[in-house]
């Protein structure tokens, strides 16, 4: 895969895990009761991780859960994903030299293929689990 295709790839994978953080705290500031604006500030820094928890609480502590645990299994299995493309691509092979770099970047354009449409399915689901949620939930 060229480098340009790479980082394209890349920013439309980050661009579906921030849609996915995103959501979840749409989801979490409805499903609070009280101030939804209120909510949002209070949530604003949180991270994927700490929101897939928070939102996991919230939702196990009423009697019909939105989202069941297999999903939020998922969920953080997407995190990690996400953690590795924030953190760690560009470092499993930017200094590394001849054919070892090239293996590292292919290896990485290989998750890069894996990962995308799964990430952006999940995205996709989630979304219209935010807006069906938001819609029927509106205060």
């Amino acid at each position: 895969m060229e480098y340009s295709e790479f980082k394209d790839k890349y920013a439309e994978t980050m661009l579906n895990y921030q849609a996915i953080e995103n959501d979840i705290k749409c989801i979490y500031a409805y499903m609070k009761a009280g101030d939804i604006n209120k909510h949002f500030e209070e949530i604003e820094e949180k991270t994927l991780g700490q929101m897939i928890q928070k939102l996991k609480e919230l939702d196990h502590s009423h009697d019909k859960h939105l989202i069941c645990s297999g999903d939020y299994n998922f969920l953080a299995q997407i995190c990690e994903n996400r953690n590795h493309w924030a953190h760690k691509v560009f470092i499993a092979f930017i200094y590394k030299r001849g054919a070892e770099k090239i293996k590292a970047y292919e290896k990485q354009c290989a998750k890069l293929d894996k990962d995308l449409p799964r990430v952006k399915e999940a995205s996709d689901i989630l979304e219209e689990i935010r807006i069906k949620y938001c819609k029927t939930h509106k205060r």
